[in-house]
């Protein structure tokens, strides 16, 4: 299994870090797209890739983090991107939802790793919160020659179409199989099953309980649906999606690291 979108940096996960990785390799999970957000963590993914064999390292500046950036940012992206043949771009978007966003400040920070991205041949993993037209303007003036993820899309039904024309794939988190977010979750099944991804987000972006197995063992008891998410949870991610289609779970399997490949590489396997 592939999990195509999380941040093992995360301070949440630090103490349990061995536990983690042990136990997503005992029920095959073979590989982590660890998504850096800012100078300020780019350097533990780089670590997190150096150290073990299974994450691959994609580095961003997140939307959350425009405003704060030093000034030398893309500078450093470059570096860390020429350091690491095999990253992608990512963590990058469009984020509407908070508070005091310079909307065209972060349009222009997006629209330099975009072009970032497309000079150096990575793929991309792109946040977008209420920002999808302007998304979907950004991505239709200046199409993207690599592959990119719309990670948790949580946009409108009626813009899939338009996205996958434009090359976009779509990740399903475990988030979305909460019953409260059914709508959510039927809009994948407008995406074609070619350009579909599956992700855990962790430590974010947690499961109902049902579909979480495994727990951050240092996480409070009492945090309920907002304890961290264990990325172990892929394992019913994957099944319940698969249930949900009606396929096999190693179908699903399959699936995944064909589109994966795709993706991330740019040409698709047998």
């Amino acid at each position: 299994m592939i999990d195509c979108h999380l941040h093992l940096q995360d301070p949440r996960l630090a103490a349990d870090l061995g536990e983690i990785l042990a136990t997503a390799r005992s029920i095959g999970i073979g590989r982590f797209i660890v998504n850096g957000t800012g100078p300020d963590d780019w350097k533990r993914v780089a670590e997190l890739a150096a150290g073990h064999p299974e994450v691959t390292p994609s580095f961003g500046l997140h939307p959350w983090k425009v405003g704060k950036e030093p000034a030398d940012w893309l500078e450093e992206l470059e570096s860390r991107l020429l350091d690491h043949p095999g990253a992608g771009v990512g963590e990058i978007g469009l984020d509407r939802w908070i508070e005091g966003h310079d909307r065209d400040r972060q349009a222009r920070v997006f629209v330099s790793q975009m072009g970032l991205a497309v000079r150096l041949g990575r793929p991309l993993s792109i946040h977008c919160l209420r920002a999808w037209g302007r998304l979907h303007e950004i991505l239709s003036e200046q199409p993207p020659t690599t592959g990119f993820l719309l990670h948790s899309y949580g946009g409108p039904a009626e813009m899939v179409e338009r996205f996958v024309e434009l090359g976009a794939y779509f990740s399903i988190s475990g988030y979305f199989l909460h019953p409260s977010k059914a709508s959510k979750l039927a809009v994948f099944d407008r995406v074609p099953r070619d350009r579909i991804l599956l992700e855990t987000d962790a430590p974010d972006m947690t499961p109902p309980t049902a579909l979480r197995p495994y727990l951050v063992a240092s996480a409070p008891a009492e945090a309920g649906d907002r304890t961290p998410n264990h990325p172990a949870n892929l394992v019913a991610i994957h099944a319940a999606v698969a249930e949900r289609w009606e396929m096999t779970p190693g179908e699903l399997e399959q699936l995944v690291a064909r589109n994966f490949q795709s993706w991330w590489y740019g040409r698709a396997t047998a």
